[in-house]
């Protein structure tokens, strides 16, 4: 399954690829094919690519599962339902700007406790109130949805409904990530990482919006490799968005801070490429030098959700208002 992840002269080629038509004819000679004729073949139509993108990567997930051992397959599930998640938050998004199912279907990862039709059938309720508590009958992530939910009577805000299911969702992992500290710290270390991402990204959100540390605090995530200290004094010894990603030391963020610097639309977006590439970077080592244990089946997971949004991003550069020099010099991909 590694080897099939796009490689880098194919990534470069994308990048490079002068129309939309040119990415699919790339695509459609790899992994992709089976997604994309089910969706139109050579011949489908833009606004479906996401549909395929997001039809491979629950197809991925499905295989991870299955191959998983016995032994593991439980800690593979916890890894995994994060697609579980990411469908619960797309929901709420949508349900706020009171959008039709329609209009997030191509983004939702048809796998799971909240695959695409539970996703279709939970968009008929009226209210969020209702829709967390429908997703909650009989749900493994019962305890994860009722923290959402208390959060949004408090203030009846999603963005702080969906920073509680964040906050949730990777306490709930605190054990997996206990135990993996034990067999294989590396393991650890990129789960650790994906919560990094989340409190940086928080951070930067806050700070452009001129926050205060102690605004913030409640929604920061415990447990990453960056003690919450250590990211307070990052936060309240920083006067912008650029001196504090250069802070950070524990990732190298210098050419997502040029880039944002020289982008006439200052998108956030722009940081969680650099952030997702350390991420990368920090999986394809665990994936080339393990034996196939959990820790090979972890950094795929990782590297294929990385692969999906890098595509995503390549696909919609306008849309985001970057160039494709500003997205040449951000994404680094070396699968070989």
């Amino acid at each position: 399954m590694g080897s099939k992840l796009i490689d880098d002269k194919t990534m470069r080629d994308i990048i490079n690829a002068k129309d939309i038509s040119t990415i699919i004819a790339i695509l459609f000679h790899g992994e992709f094919k089976e997604d994309i004729e089910e969706f139109g073949g050579m011949e489908i139509k833009g606004e479906l690519i996401d549909f395929a993108l997001s039809k491979n990567l629950a197809r991925n997930a499905g295989k991870l599962v299955h191959i998983a051992p016995s032994t593991e397959r439980k800690l593979i599930r916890s890894i995994v339902g994060k697609w579980d998640i990411y469908n619960v938050k797309l929901l709420l998004e949508a349900k706020e700007k009171r959008q039709s199912y329609d209009t997030i279907a191509r983004y939702v990862i048809d796998y799971g406790r909240y695959d695409a039709a539970t996703v279709k059938e939970a968009m008929r309720e009226d209210s969020i109130d209702g829709l967390l508590g429908k997703l909650m009958i009989n749900s493994p992530y019962a305890d994860i949805l009722k923290d959402a939910l208390e959060a949004y009577k408090k203030t009846r805000s999603v963005p702080d409904a969906i920073a509680a299911i964040d906050k949730s969702y990777f306490r709930s992992l605190g054990s997996v990530i206990v135990g993996l500290r034990v067999i294989h710290n590396e393991s650890a270390r990129i789960i650790k990482m994906d919560i990094d991402m989340k409190n940086i990204l928080y951070m930067i959100k806050a700070k452009r919006s001129g926050l205060k540390f102690p605004d913030i605090s409640a929604v920061m995530i415990d447990r990453g490799n960056i003690p919450a200290p250590e990211l307070e004094q990052i936060y309240n010894g920083s006067k912008d968005i650029e001196s504090m990603a250069l802070q950070i030391k524990a990732y190298d963020l210098k050419s997502a801070v040029e880039v944002y610097k020289q982008s006439k639309v200052k998108q956030l977006l722009i940081f969680e490429v650099g952030l997702r590439n350390a991420i990368f970077e920090k999986s394809l080592k665990l994936l080339r030098h393990s034996m196939l244990t959990f820790g090979t089946i972890l950094a795929y997971s990782y590297m294929k959700e990385i692969e999906i949004f890098t595509l995503r991003i390549l696909i919609n550069s306008r849309i985001y208002g970057l160039s494709k020099d500003e997205t040449s010099r951000l994404i680094v991909w070396k699968t070989e």
